[in-house]
């Protein structure tokens, strides 16, 4: 099959490739802040969760008797502090009708001061003893998917905050992935792209840029790109791998050939201007067929940019180019003019 050498239009396409994470703030890992057995585990893996629901809890226990001593605690210093308030009030009276001298008022006074501080201490571990308990139950941050259970019941846990659980917010999803320094350069936020996921190839989602790194990673020369895309349905799944075509820019009225044309064993750089370049099949207007190396400039997934090595009106193999040795003498059998032609060879002799 031929196709014409024409002017149109092309999307300048930049590719990218990497896994589907949930964006910052979107997913949560949580663990154990208290040490304690891990006495139960409420979900599994692609559990729907409230906020504020109980996912997993620490055995309590421990963290409960604490809690009703710090009480205990609180309730026998103010004790303490009401019979010292009554001694100072006592004492004070006293030393107005001449009675007692003013050191015994300043003993209750400070005995006063002493039980009001141990109240203030007592109630200061009551609140740690039931922050520790809230501590050892595990709640949703906000509404999600379990995406994953790392630990078991009776599991021991440390309180050094290792996961146990982690949530994620699905309903958007994020592509991260390297791009060259060149091809981030041409990147910017706001630009739309396609992304295919693995398993669902035959279902294109819309995406958006919505950052690219302003630094290159020095060893490997790459700036992280961040394609968001919306996930209403579920339909993608987090840390899946991902395409993103991203456009760039369109290029109008630009020479233009099938993309199915370029012959990728033709594939060679121009090392002065760093350009890349390619080779396709031409059908000679003395019918034989010459290998013809192109500089090329955009890419979609339908046509491409000819920037030198042929003209308009040429014609190139679409398909069957790569068969044909440098040379081979072919005859095109036309048909309707805007669907090209079948291409044959000559009858051997």
């Amino acid at each position: 099959i031929v196709a014409k050498v024409e002017r149109g239009s092309v999307t300048d396409i930049v590719e990218a490739a990497g896994p589907l994470q949930p964006p910052p703030g979107f997913d949560a890992k949580l663990g154990s802040l208290v040490p304690g057995r891990l006495a139960t585990v409420r979900v599994a893996e692609g559990d729907h969760v409230a906020a504020g629901q109980l996912l997993a809890r620490v055995d309590t226990r421990p963290f409960q008797d604490a809690v009703a001593q710090a009480e205990a605690n609180v309730a026998g210093a103010r004790a303490q502090e009401e019979n010292a308030a009554a001694k100072f009030s006592r004492a004070q009276k006293l030393f107005e009708a001449g009675i007692v001298a003013r050191s015994e008022v300043e003993d209750a006074k400070a005995q006063d001061v002493s039980t009001h501080a141990a109240v203030s201490t007592t109630r200061a571990a009551l609140s740690t003893a039931k922050n520790q308990l809230a501590r050892a139950e595990l709640r949703a941050p906000f509404a999600g998917v379990v995406a994953h259970v790392f630990a078991a019941s009776g599991e021991p846990m440390s309180g050094d905050g290792k996961p146990i659980l982690e949530i994620a917010r699905t309903q958007i999803l994020e592509l991260r992935a390297p791009l060259s320094a060149s091809s981030a350069s041409r990147v910017q936020a706001e630009q739309r792209a396609q992304v295919i996921a693995d398993g669902l190839s035959d279902h294109p989602f819309e995406g958006t840029v919505v950052a690219v790194a302003p630094v290159v990673d020095p060893q490997s020369g790459a700036a992280l790109v961040r394609v968001r895309i919306d996930n209403p349905q579920g339909l993608l799944k987090g840390g899946a791998f991902a395409r993103a075509r991203i456009a760039v820019n369109v290029h109008t009225n630009v020479l233009t050939i099938p993309r199915e044309a370029l012959l990728a064993d033709g594939m060679t750089s121009d090392h002065e201007s760093n350009t890349p370049r390619f080779a396709v099949a031409t059908v000679a207007a003395d019918g034989f067929a010459h290998r013809q190396s192109v500089t090329v400039g955009a890419m979609d997934t339908r046509a491409v940019e000819i920037r030198s090595g042929l003209t308009l009106g040429d014609e190139v193999i679409v398909q069957g180019g790569y068969a044909l040795p440098d040379g081979t003498k072919v005859r095109v059998a036309r048909e309707a003019a805007s669907d090209g032609g079948a291409l044959s060879l000559p009858p051997t002799k």
